[in-house]
């Protein structure tokens, strides 16, 4: 006999096509994810995945309870999100995910206010490159850059990024250039091709011409450390480098300019504990509007 967190297992190796990869999204150890798999295909008499080379595929046993697993899935976050609409109190776990350089140099700095306000809220700041799924309660709540796409969601624009271009003095001299069109020479630091569709990406691009980079990375705060270091220019966020030193170039106007969005399930926006950290967020990102559009200091 199993139960629905055996599907759980099963489910999240089918997504991520690896035992580890499995382990790291349901947070438990490899061992565990491996022996409850072991336990599902003993209870089921049938072998559900091919261990090859390039990962997990499943078997056509496992193709056969691929749709089931998604049903009883669905119908299990259905009863979650369901019975959470009903807890009133601003306690608990909330999860959100945001890309690494605004969790941890915006966000992070100034959650003690949340705390105090609410100290029985335990939040979960989940950041990097990898879209988690709200649907499926990977998180609870999102902050995109740019409108959410995926179906179901439920979301809404809290405000604008800036993004210029800037650098050290020690690389710019005591008066940066007025244009932009003048850095053409100038070493660059940029994303790597992984990252090279973002709109910043594509600016850096036209503004640097042919120029190869002297530094890529796919982490916003490496290159926001490279050119603290004055290893060259890089297209930043204008509220992590406007209090940082480093010079801007070019005139206000000149740069890219992202929406910011916050996403959430619909079921959940009832719930007390996720309402009181999406109107958190929101009234401080309209607290810090200027800063993060890069018209203030």
């Amino acid at each position: 006999m199993f139960d629905w967190s055996d599907l759980r297992v099963f489910l999240a190796i089918q997504r991520t096509g690896s035992l580890s990869a499995a382990a790291r999204t349901l947070r438990v150890n490899q061992t565990t994810v491996g022996r409850r798999l072991a336990e599902l295909e003993q209870a089921l008499g049938a072998r559900l995945f091919d261990r090859l080379p390039g990962g997990m595929v499943p078997t056509a046993a496992g193709e056969e309870l691929l749709p089931h697993a998604q049903a009883v899935e669905e119908q299990a976050l259905a009863v979650e999100r369901a019975v959470g609409a009903r807890d009133a109190a601003a306690s608990g776990v909330v999860r959100l995910t945001c890309v690494e350089s605004l969790g941890s140099r915006f966000l992070a700095p100034r959650l003690g206010a949340l705390r105090a306000r609410h100290p029985d809220l335990r939040l979960e700041v989940l950041t990097g490159s990898h879209v988690l799924d709200l649907v499926r309660r990977e998180s609870d709540l999102a902050l995109r850059l740019g409108r959410p796409v995926e179906p179901g969601l439920a979301s809404r624009k809290l405000g604008k990024l800036g993004f210029a271009l800037y650098g050290a003095r020690s690389l710019l001299g005591p008066r940066p250039p007025s244009r932009v069109e003048e850095v053409r020479g100038m070493p660059l630091l940029a994303y790597d091709e992984s990252l090279s569709h973002l709109p910043e990406a594509r600016w850096l691009a036209r503004v640097g011409g042919d120029a190869a980079p002297v530094l890529r990375s796919n982490s916003a705060p490496v290159l926001f450390e490279a050119a603290l270091a004055g290893l060259g220019l890089a297209v930043l966020p204008c509220w992590l480098a406007g209090d940082s030193g480093l010079m801007r170039v070019g005139a206000p106007g000149e740069g890219v300019e992202r929406e910011l969005w916050l996403a959430v399930h619909p079921d959940l926006r009832r719930v007390t504990r996720i309402r009181v950290v999406a109107d958190f967020l929101a009234a401080l990102v309209e607290r810090e509007a200027s800063r993060l559009a890069g018209t203030s200091a």
